[in-house]
């Protein structure tokens, strides 16, 4: 699971919920790219904040590397166009969790940011 928190702009929370919710641009992204992809939760943490967190499901840390290595210049075209609607001021990646990947390395489950 990787997990980021954003700070939506005021009058862009739903603009923005379309875009992250399951089925959202980043899933259709994300969906046909990879078997290992799960989907994708929005959650939103603070209505005042307007703070979003979004929680992308992976079956593995390995998938997600895959993924990652394969589709890196997709994704920064995403984030280019995601910034052109201005409907965020800041991401902040909270952490990437994986569960049951540990081959006695404790930092084998992690990602670097």
């Amino acid at each position: 699971m990787v997990v980021r928190e954003f700070r939506v702009n005021e009058g862009c929370e739903k603009d923005f919920e379309l875009v992250f919710a399951p089925g959202g641009v980043w899933s259709e992204l994300l969906q046909p790219r990879s078997e290992g992809y799960l989907g994708t939760e929005l959650h939103l943490v603070s209505l005042a904040d307007r703070r979003y967190r979004v929680f992308d499901y992976w079956k593995s840390h390995h998938e997600f590397e895959l993924f990652r290595g394969l589709y890196q210049q997709d994704v920064e075209q995403f984030r280019k166009w995601l910034a052109s609607k201005d409907f965020s001021r800041q991401e902040t990646l909270l952490g990437s969790f994986y569960v049951g990947e540990s081959d006695g390395d404790e930092d084998a489950g992690l990602v670097q940011a």
